[in-house]
């Protein structure tokens, strides 16, 4: 890294089906990570009495099953760690969003597995539950890896079991440690091409989505965060708007890869004009994960960003994991029982 100034929708919870689904999908040359231990049962149907109020406020302040783990909400800015799993390299590019960086997660022979299956089975126009194709998005197809039935070619096989791969080390790295299959479930993997003049404009992942896991297939980038790096909150912004980045001068976080950042800041395409505070160099196989959603389950506005107008094709998958529970009308109790399993857990060690 190197910075400068400057569809279909299906959620499946990881646990129970991890075993049916290693039986059904042949292994690739790297055997896939199990999916992390979680210390937190499933949350009972009964909160704890035994805590006080003031006790539960408190926790329930600082607790964020919907960001990132621990072992990396304390990371600052610009550090790197290794993951306790799969020794990826992570680094922090953000806090508020939480954005985060991974060295080369899935190797170039999975990528060309994944390209060539996106291709294909058949890529239809993107466009987006709530608006037709090329309107938010333009020149763009996407493709979604199947996870069961993949049926008898060779390719669709491989393909599902590197989108296992990748979705596995996604939640090894960046699924909080109390989230447990009750409550963190994943979609089906994405793979999107841009053609030469694509774009996707401004947007906040949507459905009760927290985390995004993007990885860059073909080593070409154009992710713009306008709110990423911004080093705490401005009062009276408009998160929800990019022209607020804007008015406020050099801000954002511009992820590029071998097409050049000047593909982006010079550029005569209709797309919006960028001036980020951070550059970010990205290779293919390189991820950028980043969280959606406040403590209290409601949308992290600081999290809206857009790929801008790319000067030629980009691929890209893309793994969302979503808590209809932790998003829901309940949420907030739904978090209570997970705070009240970890003071259990902690209370007989």
């Amino acid at each position: 890294m190197k910075a400068r100034a400057a569809a279909p929708v299906l959620a499946l919870a990881l646990g129970p089906i991890a075993e049916a689904f290693r039986q059904g999908i042949p292994s690739t040359e790297r055997s896939a990570s199990s999916p992390r231990k979680t210390t937190v049962a499933r949350p009972s149907h009964r909160a704890s009495s035994a805590r006080g109020e003031e006790e539960r406020r408190d926790d329930a302040t600082s607790f964020h099953p919907l960001g990132p783990p621990s072992d990396l909400s304390d990371l600052a800015v610009g550090n790197t760690v290794f993951s306790e799993v799969g020794r990826e390299h992570i680094t922090r590019l953000s806090r508020s969003p939480d954005i985060f960086l991974v060295k080369d997660l899935i190797p170039a022979g999975d990528r060309r597995t994944l390209m060539r299956a996106a291709a294909d089975q058949g890529m239809t126009a993107a466009g987006t539950r709530n608006s037709d194709a090329n309107t938010v998005r333009k020149n763009s197809q996407l493709a979604w890896i199947e996870m069961r039935d993949v049926g008898d070619g060779d390719d669709a096989a491989r393909a599902a079991s590197v989108a296992w791969d990748a979705i596995v080390k996604s939640k090894d790295c960046f699924s909080h440690e109390a989230m447990d299959d009750g409550v963190n479930n994943f979609e089906r993997m994405q793979v999107a091409k841009y053609d030469k003049g694509g774009w996707f404009d401004y947007h906040h992942d949507g459905f009760s989505r927290y985390l995004t896991v993007i990885t860059y297939l073909n080593s070409v980038g154009g992710t713009y965060f306008p709110f990423g790096d911004m080093g705490g909150s401005r009062d009276g912004c408009d998160f929800t708007n990019e022209d607020e980045a804007r008015d406020a001068g050099k801000c954002g976080i511009l992820i590029v890869g071998e097409e050049g950042e000047e593909s982006y800041l010079n550029s005569t395409s209709s797309a919006p004009s960028v001036n980020p505070k951070t550059i970010v160099d990205i290779e293919a196989g390189d991820t950028v994960a980043f969280y959606s959603r406040s403590p209290d389950g409601g949308k992290d506005s600081r999290s809206l960003h857009c790929s801008l107008t790319v000067p030629q094709e980009k691929w890209i998958s893309t793994c969302w994991f979503r808590s209809n529970a932790l998003t829901g009308p309940h949420g907030e109790l739904w978090k209570a029982r997970l705070l009240d399993e970890i003071a259990e857990k902690n209370a007989v060690k």
